[in-house]
């Protein structure tokens, strides 16, 4: 994988090596247990988590959760709902959904994003079909600009 990425890539023998003293760390699975445990963090990592998108399934444990200064979502409301990282990390400590903040609001500048090299920050999306219908539309109207692509014929009228 390496030479067919351009970047060096390394095989480890655990989530824990993985994830240590690295600048970023996505996740994208389908697990019910953590596989980010906050204490093999370093100072300023960034993480993605974007799967686990269901009230009790979590990529992320409460140590992960709560080492994280800056948390963004896509939807508050979406994630109190299915974020299990969230429901399950907040767990006996409700308040800390107030500092949650949606991802709209950072790219509007509305709040900022990390302000000392040392955070560790979260983006836990747990995705909006709206936003991946927009972002379809998009594409499609470009691939009709740019004819590019070919026809797909999804039903039959009769």
């Amino acid at each position: 994988m390496s030479s067919r990425l351009g970047i060096e890539v390394k095989p480890v023998a655990s989530s824990a090596e993985a994830t240590q003293e690295v600048a970023i760390i996505c996740t994208a699975t389908t697990a019910n247990e953590p596989v980010v445990h906050g204490e093999n963090l370093s100072a300023g990592t960034h993480v993605n988590a974007i799967g686990a998108n269901h009230m009790k399934k979590r990529e992320l444990d409460a140590g992960t959760v709560e080492k994280c200064s800056k948390i963004f979502v896509d939807s508050i409301e979406q994630s109190r709902q299915e974020a299990g990282d969230l429901v399950l990390g907040f767990a006996g400590n409700g308040k800390r959904w107030d500092t949650i903040r949606e991802l709209s609001s950072l790219v509007a500048g509305i709040c900022p994003g990390r302000t000392e090299e040392s955070e560790i920050t979260l983006f836990k999306s747990n995705g909006i079909a709206a936003w991946d219908l927009a972002a379809a539309v998009c594409t499609y109207r470009l691939a009709l600009e740019q004819k590019l692509g070919r026809p797909l014929l999804l039903w039959e009228s009769s």
